[in-house]
């Protein structure tokens, strides 16, 4: 079940559940997980190139940019799309797979990787700001630790990857 068409719900890394709150409550829930609902806006949010505005955000509070890799690219697009299939938001694939599973399928040698899923129907500066107002999707946002990316859409569905190569 998708929620409301303006909603955007967050999940931090260490878990997968859906709650509904009421229109205009946002926060950590009762489970620890986060979830931002939002007024039904006129308009979508403006059209933005992701990578772009991911390191403009890294850029502006001092952080080094990120380079794509076009492996974490694949593994988030694969898991987005994986989303959308099964209709929501988590860090578990439908076949169980877990994050680093996943972008090792894709080649990428990770000795650090980090992933942030989210779902909206505005747009990516409507989840990076949910993301930046999550403290668990905040740190990987703003992690030192990490030198790559790649970020994948499919519909309203969002995944972000950061990760270091051994």
């Amino acid at each position: 079940m998708k929620p409301l068409a303006a909603a955007l719900l967050l999940l931090p890394l260490a878990g997968c559940l859906e709650t509904e709150l009421a229109p205009g409550a946002s926060g950590a829930g009762s489970d620890g997980l986060y979830y931002k609902y939002g007024e039904a806006p006129s308009a979508p949010d403006a059209q933005v190139d992701p990578g772009r505005a991911l390191n403009a955000y890294r850029t502006e509070r001092g952080l080094p940019r990120l380079r794509v890799s076009p492996q974490l690219a694949a593994a988030a697009q694969a898991h987005a799309r994986d989303m959308a299939r099964m209709g929501k938001v988590g860090h578990v694939g439908s076949d169980g797979s877990s994050v680093m599973q996943r972008v090792r399928a894709q080649g990428y040698d990770a000795a650090e990787v980090a992933e942030n899923a989210a779902w909206t129907a505005r747009g990516f500066p409507t989840v990076l700001e949910g993301w930046d107002e999550s403290p668990s999707h905040r740190k990987t946002l703003r992690r030192r630790d990490v030198a790559d990316y790649g970020i994948g859409r499919a519909g309203d569905y969002w995944v972000l990857l950061v990760g270091l190569r051994k």
